[in-house]
């Protein structure tokens, strides 16, 4: 059987008649519906038949799963959560009751052609960190942030739906047991999902935080970061990927990135994404109000709507006595006890009185002790319209009720504006701007002087700044909390250099270009080389190829030509000992005058002469005495 107009006047537990289709989710049909017991409007959500897994209504382990999802799921009561009224079986499949929000979705205000400005993105992301924040308390994990389970009431204040449900029914997807409606495809699925869970990783409260920011990201641009149409491209952007707002919608864009990290650790929870987004506000102005839609159709409430079906055991009303033909003064009497026993809550009193008498105004009560849910609730039960303003107060705490407008007691008519001022806490402490190019131990002092404390310490190479010396902050604003700690980037040093080759015979001029192109400074030290030219390179020490620190100091090896060596005195001895002479004094043999076996007389250079190393030396001889008479 189609879900559709098929099951329009259709009653679900004898309690909620179906008037309209109202939305369609991946695995749901979402129905506005008459609360016959209660005399008001309702969503129901509904299965959808084509994903229901074949004998779902004998196997009680899926329907029974779903409902407990949906059971623990009202229990849970915020603010900025979509209330669970109800649940139970139907011969169309389990169903989940859910209040009626009159402002629709994010999702149909984004397809309608409604970005949000960036303070109407802070103030949606705001409140839904705020439910997230809370379930997180709990141990609870959401699992399906997205644009159609963030839904508005008729004053524009933000709901977060589906808390435990869609958990469900995503790991029974995954499980095989039912499969999401072929109109929804896969890139929807994986569309707002974390990067862990792209790891097919457990989702955990940061991947929460991740697929927010994915969502804000969207209102703010109009398209999800990464998305592509291969689910498998979008999945890999997101694990190897930074979020990169390319510095568009200013401090709420540095905390968007900051929050989209890939790696969950180092993502915010949801209650540091709150103090965040509450920062960057300063620069913002003040949010216009949500384009929402006009309210879905009335319902008459009517004796012969009211008379059908039985309300249900979980209903609100069905222990309530009814007060028909009970005599006034006993209401009266009734009310005061009531009053008398409520004193301690303070504020339900106040209910109870605007029920019983319906007097045209209410006094306002004292907020100073009332949180944020008692003050929202307070506003719903007198039709007034709550102001509330955040602002810092030292000597406070967050949440603390700081002043209101009027004072206690003021009479109040429906749809006047009480004014609640409330403590974010303590004023923030400024980041000392001096951190950058202190040594640790001096910018730890200087935290400690203000209150704050060194954080974390992430150590990376530079060549500006020495090592042990901070670089920068790393904190995403110049102002935080009391008694926080600051994260810190401090620095290794330049990275290591390799002493580059350079060939023995190479010029200094080449040799000092070279050492200074890798940061490394050259000493010279000039020896004799008998191989090298002047001025040439004879050695590098440390040699070529071995790592040092960066500025380090290479002595570059000089040649100052060949050594010099003085002529020895060979004049007595034969040409074969002059030889062996010379050559152990680095000389070289030249041309001999006269007989080779006769001695020698003299030799040119003569001898002490200082000469090059290597430089050949002339001998000559005593001539023969027949030679000397025959020249006589």
């Amino acid at each position: 059987m189609n879900q559709g107009s098929g099951e329009i006047g259709r009653v679900l537990g004898g309690r909620y008649r179906l008037v309209t289709r109202i939305g369609a989710g991946r695995f749901t049909h979402v129905f506005l519906a008459y609360d016959l017991s209660q005399s008001r409007r309702v969503a129901v959500k509904l299965l959808a038949e084509e994903v229901l897994p074949e004998g779902w209504n004998r196997d009680g382990v899926f329907s029974s799963r779903y409902l407990e999802a949906a059971e623990e799921a009202a229990a849970v009561v915020h603010p900025h959560l979509a209330a669970v009224h109800d649940w139970g079986e139907s011969e169309i499949g389990p169903y989940v009751v859910n209040e009626y929000l009159v402002g629709g979705s994010l999702r149909g205000m984004l397809d309608s052609g409604h970005l949000l400005s960036p303070s109407q993105t802070l103030m949606v992301g705001l409140e839904v960190a705020r439910g997230l924040e809370h379930i997180h308390r709990l141990g609870l994990v959401h699992q399906d942030v997205r644009p159609s389970n963030i839904l508005f009431d008729g004053r524009g204040r933000s709901r977060l739906a589906d808390l435990g449900t869609s958990s469900v029914l995503n790991s029974l997807e995954s499980g095989g047991a039912l499969m999401s409606r072929s109109v929804f495809s896969e890139i929807d699925a994986v569309r707002y999902s974390s990067p862990e869970q792209a790891q097919r990783l457990a989702p955990d409260q940061k991947s929460d935080v991740y697929s927010l920011v994915l969502v804000l990201t969207e209102a703010l641009s109009g398209r999800v970061p990464f998305e592509s149409d291969d689910p498998e491209y979008t999945q890999m952007a997101k694990m190897s990927r930074q979020l990169d707002l390319a510095g568009q919608f200013d401090r709420l864009g540095r905390v968007l990135e900051m929050a989209g990290r890939p790696e969950r650790d180092d993502r915010p929870s949801a209650h540091d994404l709150g103090l965040a987004l509450l920062a960057s506000a300063g620069t913002l102005s003040r949010p216009a109000p949500l384009p929402l839609p006009k309210e879905g159709p009335e319902i008459p409430d009517t004796a012969e709507t009211a008379a059908v079906g039985a309300p249900s055991s979980r209903s609100e009303a069905a222990s309530a006595p009814s007060d028909a033909g009970r005599p006034a003064y006993r209401r009266v009497l009734a009310a005061l006890v009531a009053l008398v026993l409520l004193g301690a809550a303070g504020f339900g009193a106040f209910a109870i009185w605007e029920r019983q008498f319906g007097t045209e105004t209410q006094p306002v009560p004292d907020l100073s002790g009332a949180d944020e849910a008692e003050m929202l609730r307070i506003e719903s039960e007198f039709g007034w319209v709550l102001n509330r303003l955040d602002q810092r107060q030292d000597g406070t705490v967050a949440g603390q009720v700081l002043r209101q407008a009027p004072q206690p007691g003021t009479q109040l008519e429906e749809g006047e504006t009480v004014t609640v001022w409330v403590s974010l806490g303590p004023e923030l402490v400024a980041i000392p701007s001096n951190l950058a190019g202190l040594a640790v131990e001096d910018a730890e002092t200087s935290l400690v002087a203000v209150g704050l404390s060194v954080g974390d310490i992430t150590q990376r190479p530079d060549e500006s700044v020495i090592a042990g010396v901070v670089i920068e902050v790393d904190e995403l604003f110049t102002e935080v909390e009391p008694g926080s700690s600051v994260d810190l980037v401090v620095s290794l040093g330049p990275l290591p250099r390799v002493v580059p080759d350079i060939e023995v015979g190479s010029s200094l001029a080449v040799a000092r270009e070279r050492l200074e192109q890798v940061r490394l400074g050259v000493l010279e030290w000039r020896v004799s080389d008998n191989e090298v030219q002047v001025d040439h390179v004879v050695r590098l020490e440390p040699p070529p190829g071995t790592e040092v620190a960066a500025d380090s100091i290479i002595t570059v090896v000089i040649s100052t030509g060949p050594e010099q060596v003085r002529v020895p005195d060979v004049a007595t001895l034969g040409v074969g000992d002059a030889l062996g002479v010379l050559e152990e004094a680095g000389l070289c043999l030249g041309e001999i005058e006269g007989p080779l076996e006769s001695e020698i007389l003299a030799s040119n250079p003569p001898a002490d002469t200082v000469v090059d190393f290597g430089t050949c030396v002339d001998l000559f001889t005593r001539p023969d005495e027949e030679d000397g008479e025959s020249s006589g």
